[in-house]
């Protein structure tokens, strides 16, 4: 296996895993909700879907976005941690997001590396005269 599509897998783990957990335990495992499923789900899944072809086309503008993206996953993973009924659950998105961020970063991390072996003139300095 490829380590470039080790790590685009490993961000599209990441995505898919967020998506189904999002829509899983808002629509079936939580206790009562003070908003209705429907908007807590389309507001903190529906985010994500708009990324899910990039990841797996494998599009480097999407991979950086991703990135910064999670950011806002993993700190609503620590939200639920520190809430009493749902710690599970804040484990989980806490798992997912990173697995998502790690997968992308490092997925544009080999990609940038691999194009400077590829193509060295694009990236020498020019001499000042």
């Amino acid at each position: 296996m490829n380590i470039v599509t080790l790590w685009r897998a490993l961000a599209g783990i990441g995505i898919l895993g967020l998506v189904i957990l999002i829509v899983v335990w808002n629509s079936w495992l939580t206790p009562v909700q003070e908003y209705p499923r429907s908007v807590e789900i389309l507001f903190f899944a529906g985010p994500l879907l708009f990324f899910i072809r990039g990841i797996l086309h494998a599009r480097r503008y999407t991979m950086v976005v991703i990135t910064m993206v999670s950011f806002a996953y993993v700190l609503m993973g620590v939200w639920y941690i520190l809430s009493v009924d749902e710690k599970i659950y804040g484990y989980l998105l806490l798992t997912f997001s990173f697995l998502m961020f790690l997968g992308s970063l490092m997925h544009v991390w080999v990609m940038d590396k691999r194009e400077k072996l590829e193509h060295p003139e694009r990236f020498k300095k020019k001499k000042k005269r």
